[in-house]
């Protein structure tokens, strides 16, 4: 009897089960009424790359198998014993340049800015009715080197399926870093109509510093912006304060002038060599990389790193390409957001630039400058705050100026729809703040929610946000 009586109930399961999938997977007839917006979250760069040997298998190309890295660093280390002893900086660059080539050869792009090996990105998340009921976030992987409209042809596609799939006829899109550029590439190809929203996480939509002053030959080491760095990013890390302690007196002691006295010199001697190597046969030939130029860096990048070179051509209009949609972000969303799609930005700051911005002294999450993530938010020195007397740059009548006198939100595309988080890195993730936008009819602002308003404080071992 309980065996029967069992069998029962595990039929009446399994049946209640089937039924609750075919009905969410038969909605899109009429549409589904879960009232979840299925998400698409576009990822930044870094994800894993694919190639397939001659024997038809399967095998990374990134990130490069530390094997691979390993020989390829023992085979430099006898020109940088030599160089050290001789000085034949010609002779280290040469070996710097081959080695560095050979590391990176698998990821290579031609002069069209194509894959040379037969690449593709790791797969998507599958596109069903469970992910959608149980998780509802649907990752998209791309190939980060290549085109962003390359990328935004793959994207629309997939958000084709995820509509089809669960009956939804809109998604909320939330970009990641590098995934801003292909949402407006997305936007500024196929336009707003399936997108409710569009949340922009430390976007690199509007460039680096970092990267325009590495394709112009102006990237140098600042001993304090060394220390700087370290000392914002660390903490964050919940590095030991023994090693913070150790940092400061390596600073005192002159240990970090030492440093960046080397690098600089290795800059000097060697930059020409790897820059018409290595840096434009791998990375400048990746229009993934090389649209993080912004845009007042772009027509000396093109030139220095192209030039009139013919073999370049095809590159370059596509770079054109991206290069017109991020001086033109700002029409391109308030176009979208005019047809009815919401929009959030989320910034980070209050961290060091990378130390290869000599001694600027931007705010940053560590990696992008928050400028350019907040599309256009005025923000003071990293080491000072805006003067006392320091009046916001646009009277709206509404008060954007941060409580650390560090941001002034007036001037930035979307100043009623705009967060910033002190003191998160890149990489860390406001997830209270992304689950609330998330969850959002219509359009949000920083006055709908007092857990949320524009200026919040990060907590990076939980990953939430708080008020000031």
């Amino acid at each position: 009897m309980k065996k029967t009586f069992k069998a029962i109930v595990s039929l009446l399961l399994v049946l209640t089960l089937v039924f609750c999938c075919s009905s969410a997977a038969f909605a899109t007839d009429d549409g589904c009424d879960c009232g979840k917006t299925p998400v698409v979250f576009v990822n930044g760069i870094g994800g894993t790359i694919f190639s397939v040997d001659e024997n038809g298998d399967e095998y990374p190309i990134f990130p490069i198998e530390s094997d691979v890295m390993v020989k390829e660093i023992l085979t430099f280390i006898p020109a940088a014993f030599i160089t050290g002893i001789f000085g034949g900086w010609d002779y280290f660059a040469q070996s710097l340049d081959t080695m560095l080539c050979k590391l990176f050869a698998g990821m290579d792009c031609d002069n069209e800015g194509n894959s040379v090996l037969p690449a593709h990105a790791d797969e998507c998340d599958a596109v069903t009715v469970e992910e959608h009921m149980y998780d509802n976030e649907f990752d998209f992987l791309y190939d980060w080197r290549l085109d962003p409209y390359e990328s935004a042809a793959q994207l629309d596609a997939y958000i084709d399926e995820i509509i089809e799939v669960t009956g939804h006829d809109k998604v909320i899109i939330n970009a990641f870093s590098e995934g801003g550029e292909i949402a407006l590439a997305y936007f500024d190809e196929y336009g707003s109509d399936k997108v409710e929203m569009y949340i922009s996480q430390c976007s690199a939509f509007q460039g680096l510093t970092l990267i325009g002053m590495l394709f112009t030959n102006q990237c140098r080491v600042d001993a304090d912006q060394l220390y700087n760095f370290l000392m914002t990013m660390l903490p964050v890390s919940n590095v030991d304060q023994g090693v913070l302690d150790l940092l400061t007196v390596l600073r005192y002691t002159g240990i970090y002038n030492i440093l960046t006295a080397l690098v600089n010199k290795i800059l000097d001697e060697c930059f020409d060599t790897i820059y018409s190597g290595f840096a434009t046969d791998v990375f400048a030939c990746m229009p993934g990389v090389f649209n993080f130029v912004p845009a007042e860096y772009y027509d000396d990048a093109v030139k220095m790193v192209f030039g009139d070179k013919p073999q370049y051509a095809k590159l370059v209009e596509k770079l054109d390409k991206y290069h017109l949609a991020q001086v033109n972000a700002e029409k391109i969303l308030k176009e979208a957001q005019a047809n009815g799609m919401a929009v959030a930005f989320v910034s980070h700051y209050g961290v060091a630039p990378m130390p290869l911005v000599g001694d600027k002294c931007y705010q940053t999450d560590g990696l992008i400058d928050s400028a350019n993530t907040s599309g256009g938010a005025t923000f003071a020195p990293m080491d000072k705050p805006f003067d006392k007397n320091y009046k916001q740059k646009v009277d709206d009548g509404h008060g954007h100026v941060s409580p650390d006198g560090a941001v002034d939100a007036s001037t930035c595309m979307f100043p009623e729809s705009t967060w910033f988080v002190s003191g998160f890195s890149h990489w860390n993730v406001s997830e209270n703040l992304i689950e609330w936008l998330e969850g959002c009819d219509g359009q949000p602002t920083i006055n709908d929610n007092p857990e949320f308003p524009q200026f919040l404080v990060g907590d990076s071992a939980e990953n939430t946000v708080k008020p000031w």
